[in-house]
């Protein structure tokens, strides 16, 4: 999970300006299009939460209202609550609609969503620590709301418990792990270069907040 610019597509005219009484059921095929494609645009045809990439049909992936469309049916058409999320049923959006529902993977219990990290409002780095063995640690010094938010996040989206999810982060740093291995030879310099060439070429990556995050433990 990374930060997300929403501000960086023009909202979709289909609901601009916000309606709250027009609900979500009311849109038509062609406008769900249009929303989708601003999502994917943004979130670089990743998934808003776990960064897996999906493919851009409106059968790889659903909008997802961060806020749910029973809980706040006035915002079942805000553009500030809409995100494109995985179909993984044992993680990201479908999850967190349904793991307050006994048999659901993680501890059940009903969410408050104003305790879980919004990656357009919030910046999940300033809370979550993606690690290259595919695990994720809190920041230090966070706050006991912090925290908090910081645990609510992983147990909603699933995120650090998702063995998928693990692995994969896990697969998407180790070729980093190995080329730095293989420039210990060199100097320093060269290899704080290779690092530095390394971030611009990762933007838009599966996973690209746990190559960043290694790659930033290693620049010195």
């Amino acid at each position: 999970m990374h930060q997300l610019d929403r501000k960086s597509v023009p909202p979709p005219a289909c609901i601009t300006p916000h309606n709250p009484a027009r609900m979500y059921t009311t849109l038509r095929g062609p406008q769900k299009g249009e929303i989708r494609t601003s999502l994917l645009t943004i979130q670089q045809n990743r998934c808003a939460y776990c960064e897996r990439r999906t493919g851009t049909g409106e059968k790889d992936g659903h909008i997802e209202h961060f806020r749910r469309q029973v809980d706040f049916p006035s915002r079942t058409t805000d553009w500030n609550n809409l995100f494109w999320s995985c179909n993984d049923p044992n993680f990201c959006g479908i999850h967190k609609d349904t793991c307050n529902v006994v048999g659901s993977t993680g501890k059940c219990r009903a969410v408050n969503i104003d305790d879980v990290i919004n990656p357009c409002a919030d910046d999940p780095d300033h809370f979550l620590h993606f690690i290259s063995d595919g695990s994720i640690q809190p920041r230090a010094d966070l706050t006991t709301s912090e925290k908090i938010r910081y645990s609510e996040t992983l147990r909603v989206f699933q995120l650090a418990d998702a063995g998928l999810l693990v692995d994969s982060r896990r697969d998407a740093v180790k070729p980093y792990i190995d080329a730095l291995k293989d420039l210990t030879a060199f100097t320093p310099e060269i290899v704080q270069a290779y690092i530095k060439r390394k971030f611009p070429q990762i933007v838009g990556a599966p996973f690209e907040t746990a190559i960043r995050h290694f790659l930033e433990s290693n620049l010195t």
